[in-house]
């Protein structure tokens, strides 16, 4: 299939995610698929990695019969096609239509011609005298289904384009990345054809792929961490983020990005992942000396960048390491209660001096304009041990962080993590950077990081208000 026409055909501008899900039972499958629905995943393939056929087929008629419309993919572990298409075939007979089919060997030989694969031909044939009309993706040099040199690589593409519907490779194993160096080829040798890659995918290496991929199938790249069998929401947003091409805001594409246009050359690109599109939108002070010399939320307002910085500063805490979020007055409260949301917690306010009607702690802070103030926590706020990652909008001086570590920590708490927007570089965030887990929209070592440090940005000079507008559907 032209890979052109499967983007169309999953309505997608850059590769379609299809998230696969290592089913159990009923219950296991439809809610992982009710995530991957929710998230806005092109599909789902459904594997047997536990237990046989016989089994796996009533679940498949389950996930059919609560999601009729949904494009459903499946992989009859260690089974060729030859042998399943008749399957496929009986369940669409009985009304559950099965879109795809995923074998993990097409049994293409990439030391014969392209007229000389016996098993491959055998299993279109079987396809086309069933009559199951869905699409083919076929493993080739396909984890350790085979070994196949690296110098073969080339050949077993150009073969493998003739004998199936989407070309499928892999790493060498079960969530191992694969080289660039094997997609390029494989790109190189199956032409126009569709070519999709089944392991090692995450949102932390999407980018490096996504120019040469149709389909990614994925499963441990979006799984909790340590779990075989569910998905994380916050990874897989992640990833359909990052798979995206032409597909991207309508603030940060054809315009591009002014700091990115002043800092890259087109011979020398930057990682992605350094220079985040949406800090773009941060607007400059307009109001004189006493204000602070940013504004943040100017990038809350529009959905894409808001949820953006959500992704990247969810990413690295999981659900399972915190208890509860803590938000700052005021604007640590916008981020604060949206990371509480994605990491399914409760939310705790941390409040400037005069605002709390119950008991409470409180501890004086200099804030970055050099003013003394207070601040306040209910007391008592959670049981001791309680594991709290604290949240701010910027942090400058670390006045008013350290003010929150010391009424968390007088209650027992322990700091899980700090997230901000932006944490300058000083000798006080680098201190805390050793004690504590601090993750920020601004990548440490990028140009924009040095540039928050000295309170300027090379942004300023291009930004506009109406390019953080919000969409008007």
């Amino acid at each position: 299939m032209n890979r052109y026409a499967l983007r169309k055909y999953f309505k997608t501008q850059g590769p379609a995610v299809l998230p696969v899900i290592h089913v159990l039972d009923n219950e296991q499958a439809r809610k992982n698929v009710e995530v991957a629905v929710r998230e806005g995943a092109a599909g789902v393939f459904l594997i047997n990695h536990d237990f046989g056929i016989e089994l796996f087929l009533p679940i498949i008629r389950h996930v059919r019969s609560c999601f009729p419309s949904l494009w459903l993919g499946v992989n009859f572990l260690g089974v060729t096609g030859d042998k399943a298409f008749s399957t496929l075939a009986q369940l669409g007979e009985e009304g559950c239509a099965v879109d795809g089919y995923w074998a993990d060997d097409a049994r293409i030989d990439e030391n014969q011609g392209m007229d000389e694969q016996p098993e491959a031909s055998a299993i279109l044939a079987a396809k086309e005298e069933c009559g199951w009309n869905g699409l083919y993706f076929g493993g080739t040099a396909f984890k350790k289904q085979r070994f196949v040199d690296t110098k073969d690589h080339l050949a077993a593409a150009r073969i493998a384009a003739g004998w199936m519907d989407v070309v499928t490779t892999s790493g060498v194993a079960t969530g191992e990345e694969a080289g660039t160096d094997k997609i390029s080829t494989f790109r190189l040798g199956v032409d126009e054809q569709a070519l999709a890659l089944a392991s090692g995918i995450t949102p932390g290496n999407i980018q490096q792929y996504v120019h040469d991929l149709d389909a990614i199938l994925v499963a441990t790249g979006i799984n909790y961490d340590g779990d075989f069998y569910h998905i994380d929401p916050r990874k897989l947003r992640s990833l359909i983020r990052g798979s995206k091409i032409a597909d991207v805001p309508n603030i940060a594409s054809a315009q591009a990005s002014p700091l990115s246009q002043d800092n890259q050359s087109h011979g020398d690109r930057k990682d992605t992942r350094s220079h985040r599109w949406y800090l773009d939108l941060m607007a400059p002070r307009t109001r004189g000396e006493k204000y602070a010399w940013l504004d943040p939320s100017a990038a809350y307002v529009n959905a894409d960048s808001f949820h953006g910085m959500l992704d990247d500063l969810c990413e690295p805490f999981s659900p399972g390491e915190i208890d509860v979020v803590a938000g700052f007055d005021a604007a640590g409260f916008v981020l604060g209660a949206g990371m509480a949301t994605r990491l399914g917690k409760g939310f705790l306010t941390i409040r400037k001096g005069g605002k709390i009607p119950v008991d409470f702690d409180v501890v004086p802070m200099t804030n970055y304009s050099g003013q003394t103030q207070e601040m306040e926590m209910r007391k008592p706020a959670f049981a001791s041990g309680t594991r709290v990652l604290l949240v701010d909008q910027w942090i400058e001086t670390g006045g008013t962080m350290l003010s929150g570590i010391e009424l968390v920590e007088r209650q027992g708490g322990i700091v899980a993590g700090i997230a901000a927007v932006c944490i300058e570089e000083n000798e006080i965030s680098e201190t805390m950077g050793r004690k504590y887990k601090m993750i920020s929209c601004v990548v440490s070592g990028s140009d924009i990081q040095a540039q928050c440090n000295k309170q300027t940005l090379a942004s300023f000079r291009h930004f506009k208000p109406e390019n953080t507008f919000p969409k008007i559907r």
